[in-house]
């Protein structure tokens, strides 16, 4: 199945809005971003937070803004309380809920970080707007392109902030060909190429009401593509099958795809290729590379360690890459998380990144 532009406009709409690029400054900034508070920030009332979803990813955040100054958790909710109250007391957060509308309607919190499941995350940034809090969304912003620019308008509109969780963006690996990028290390960019393969399919319950592969996978890479470019795209074309789950293959849209790719161009010529797959039979691969007018920059994967065996009919890696997102991202999802914390400590404008 074949679409120029199609669902992948979610994904535009979001970046242009919600992720405006911002250019590096310095060639080690993933580390620079540890927050730095000044004697007045310092005096100021701390930022009272609020959590929704304490799942694997709730829990990275929650941990993160534990450790953020100036900023504290107040209430967390989960639709399983018992998930709830175990991360409340876990962290030392005073309240939990099974309703995330006791969160967003607090009137101790400041800003909410939003880690639910994709299909709510609209409807959720909108009622937060309505309640004058700032936002801090895991991708996507939404499950259609309508509700997208509505749940942006509406940040918009009430004058909160809105950061959208795109984490690759902090990462160093991914930031240092940013950096070789506008140092023209390589020369002027020619071709971009990302690519995402994951150990394993989700389970169906996961895909369905996700909004498709372009959504809650691609989305990563298409980003990255606009990162690196530092450009908009102009032109869009992408392809979707299926090949490793037929049991998706009776969801509407993309959701029946478990293998996509998309050319991607940007202003000036320069193209961007991505392709991502739902399962990789060795390990999380996540990769990305740039060819230059003088040169080419590219990623490896990310391992446990660098031991190599060399054996007479094998040389390489001792293991396999990392085989879970939050084994290779951890980094760089705390990071992301005190980059929103810092902004609200500050009153800053929110960084997407260098």
């Amino acid at each position: 199945m074949m679409a120029r532009f199609g669902c992948v406009l979610v994904w535009l709409v979001a970046v242009n809005s919600a992720a405006a690029f911002a250019p590096t400054t310095t060639q080690n900034a993933a580390r620079s971003l540890a927050l730095r508070m000044t004697t007045e920030s310092a005096a100021k009332d701390p930022v009272k937070v609020g959590v929704i979803g304490c799942g694997r990813i709730g829990i990275v955040h929650l941990g993160a803004i534990n450790k953020a100054p100036g900023v504290i958790p107040v209430i967390v909710s989960n639709p399983t309380i018992s998930k709830a109250e175990n991360a409340a007391k876990t962290f030392g957060v005073p309240k939990f809920t099974s309703d995330a509308m006791e969160v967003i309607t607090d009137p101790e919190v400041d800003a909410v970080w939003i880690c639910s499941p994709s299909q709510y995350h609209a409807d959720q940034i909108k009622a937060c707007a309505a309640n004058g809090k700032h936002v801090f969304c895991e991708k996507p912003i939404a499950t259609d392109l309508a509700e997208t620019v509505e749940a942006i308008n509406a940040c918009n509109e009430a004058g909160v902030k809105l950061m959208i969780g795109l984490q690759r963006r902090f990462d160093p690996n991914f930031l240092r060909v940013k950096t070789a990028i506008q140092n023209k290390e390589v020369g002027n960019t020619i071709i971009i190429k990302t690519c995402s393969r994951d150990p394993s399919p989700p389970p169906y319950e996961y895909v369905k009401g996700g909004g498709g592969i372009f959504n809650d996978m691609a989305v990563h890479d298409l980003d990255m593509t606009r990162f690196l470019a530092g450009e908009d795209p102009i032109e869009i074309l992408a392809v979707g099958s299926c090949h490793i789950d037929k049991s998706i293959e009776d969801l509407p849209g993309s959701e029946a795809f478990d293998t996509a790719s998309c050319i991607v161009r940007y202003p000036g010529g320069v193209n961007a290729m991505v392709d991502v797959c739902r399962q990789s039979s060795y390990g999380y691969d996540q990769r990305a590379e740039v060819l230059g007018t003088s040169g080419m920059i590219a990623t490896d994967n990310v391992y446990p360690n660098t031991a190599k065996i060399y054996k007479k009919d094998f040389t390489g890696n001792a293991d396999m890459p990392f085989d879970f997102f939050l084994s290779r991202y951890f980094e760089a999802y705390v990071t992301e998380t005190e980059a929103f914390c810092k902004s609200l400590v500050e009153d800053s404008a929110v960084q997407h990144g260098y």
